[in-house]
């Protein structure tokens, strides 16, 4: 009875948060943390690993307890760190490297993740040819991704009523290193004529119990290259949400399906999922951010590798923990609902303006 009602509720917030446009267009965005959906080399025969999981259980098995949340959005965004390749050739001298096989592109249709990050430090644990391996895999199964990254990137556009909303992402490293590759992809979407652009990025120290000055500048250059909101991971654990210049920005997700440890080191995980108006036009009115606690296992003695929604006082302890690191204020968790917090209108003038079309010779 308790999960029809959460579904209920959270359908009615999808169709109508406070200040959205009724009769425009909303698109529905969730978010996730770091996703490692693979094992390391060593560990992937042992009973305990990721691989040996869904063996056991099926490419479902992963979001499984979040999927009546997922399945109700109109994209679901996961940071994918690791790669899918059949061959542990090209593997890098590291910590660690995590891989899947090329089937585990399955869990991301069977979780209803119709969007995949791979801007982080993980992508190229394997070298260009665990990249390649993995975009070829990624595009023979019709999943989606962007990044831009050393090793190549795209952006993605998603489309809804003639609405655009398009998706860049870059690690912190690269962004340093390459700020002109990032800013040129978010370029590439105004250029497309998006409405709306989405920031993702990776960076911060891990494990770290507040965002660094370097996320917040590489949140600031997103914002002033166009971005209406900004998602950060890495640190794998929850960091806090302010408002920068009428675009919300959350620095930390934690960890969500998290496959690269059996132990839990953070058990403190949410989806940040965003509402977005626009009116009949298509133009963007303004943003509404619900956050949903989680834990990124079923179990806290050890990593079942499968998340789950939390209620009553852990969910408390969750937006607690939020709301002590957030430069602003964060709204109290309500039960079946999640922590709806206050619409974020539009900039005015539009965060991004289109040049006009180039006229042909």
């Amino acid at each position: 009875m308790r999960r029809c009602m959460f579904l209920l509720v959270l359908l009615a917030l999808m169709t109508g948060l406070g200040g959205a446009v009724a009769k425009g267009t909303q698109i529905v965005l969730t978010f996730t943390g770091d996703c490692t959906l693979g094992s390391e080399e060593h560990l992937r025969d042992r009973p305990y690993s990721f691989d040996s999981f869904i063996a056991q259980h099926g490419y479902g098995y992963p979001f499984d307890k979040v999927l009546p949340i997922l399945q109700q959005d109109d994209v679901t965004v996961i940071n994918f760190e690791g790669v899918l390749s059949d061959s542990a050739r090209g593997r890098v001298k590291k910590t660690y490297n995590f891989r899947g096989p090329p089937d585990f592109v399955n869990i991301l249709k069977a979780g209803s993740i119709e969007l995949s990050y791979l801007g982080n430090n993980h992508t190229g644990d394997y070298g260009q040819r665990g990249y390649d391996s993995t975009i070829q895999i990624f595009e023979q199964a019709g999943h989606n991704w962007f990044a831009t990254t050393e090793y190549g990137g795209k952006t993605w556009v998603f489309e809804k009523n003639g609405v655009k909303v398009g998706f860049a992402g870059c690690y912190i490293s690269y962004w340093v290193k390459n700020p002109q590759a990032v800013k040129q992809s978010f370029e590439q979407l105004q250029a497309q004529g998006c409405d709306f652009i989405v920031g993702v990025m990776h960076g911060g120290a891990e494990y770290s119990s507040q965002h660094d000055r370097y996320q917040q500048r590489l949140a600031r250059f997103m914002v002033d290259n166009g971005a209406g909101l900004v998602v950060g991971h890495h640190p794998h654990v929850l960091h806090g949400v302010e408002i920068m210049d009428s675009a919300t920005v959350v620095y930390s997700l934690g960890n969500f399906a998290f496959g690269g440890n059996k132990d839990l080191r953070s058990t403190q995980t949410m989806l940040a999922q965003f509402t977005l108006s626009f009116d009949r036009e298509g133009r963007y009115m303004g943003q509404q951010l619900n956050l949903l606690p989680a834990h990124p296992s079923g179990t806290l003695t050890h990593n079942n590798y499968q998340p789950i929604l939390v209620s009553g006082q852990r969910a408390d302890s969750i937006i607690d923990l939020v709301r002590r690191i957030s430069p602003m204020e964060i709204q109290d968790y309500q039960e079946g609902i999640g922590a709806v917090q206050a619409f974020v209108p539009a900039a005015a003038p539009p965060l991004i303006k289109r040049d006009p079309a180039p006229v042909a010779p």
